[in-house]
C-alpha cells in the first residue's frame, strides 16, 4: 500500500542520502562533481516521504504559489523505481494542480533522463537553460 507522510527532522539524513543518490550522476555529467554543500538539507517544509508497505521508497516536495505549484523534488530509492510509484505520486499531485485549476511547473537537470519521465505524464517543455529544462503541464 502507498502512502505519504510530512517529513520530519529525522528524517534529514534519509533525504540527503536519497538526494545523493538519485542526483549525483547527473550532477558528476553536467558540473563534474558532486557538491558537498548539496549534502546538507535546510528545509523540510511541503517535503513528504513515500512509504510502500511500511518502508520509506522517497520523497516529494511540492511548494504552493499563488498562480503554480512548484514540484521541487520526485525522488525514489533505486530498489522502487520502474514500478509505477512515481507515475502514482506525480498524477497527485497533478490532480492538485488541476484541482486549484493552476499550472503545475517543475526543472530537471539537462543530462537528467527523468526529462522522458515528464514529457510523458503530459508535461512540456516551455523555457531552457544550458542547465535545465523548465516543464510546465
Amino acid at each position: 500500500m502507498l502512502s505519504k507522510r510530512a517529513a520530519t527532522e529525522a528524517d534529514k539524513p534519509y533525504l540527503v542520502w536519497l538526494q545523493e543518490t538519485c542526483m549525483r550522476e547527473y550532477a558528476v555529467a553536467f558540473w563534474g562533481s558532486w557538491s558537498p554543500d548539496l549534502d546538507v538539507r535546510n528545509s523540510i517544509v511541503g517535503c513528504q516521504i513515500i512509504v510502500d508497505n511500511g518502508h520509506d521508497v522517497g520523497c516529494v516536495t511540492v511548494e504552493k504559489h499563488s498562480d503554480h505549484l512548484w514540484l521541487d523534488e520526485l525522488f525514489r530509492e533505486p530498489t522502487s523505481q520502474r514500478r509505477g510509484i512515481g507515475s502514482k505520486i506525480l498524477w497527485d499531485v497533478i490532480a492538485d494542480a488541476e484541482g486549484g485549476d493552476i499550472p503545475l511547473r517543475l526543472s530537471v537537470l539537462t543530462t537528467n533522463p527523468a526529462l522522458d519521465f515528464y514529457l510523458r505524464h503530459g508535461f512540456r517543455i516551455h523555457q531552457e537553460s544550458a542547465e535545465r529544462y523548465y516543464l510546465v503541464r
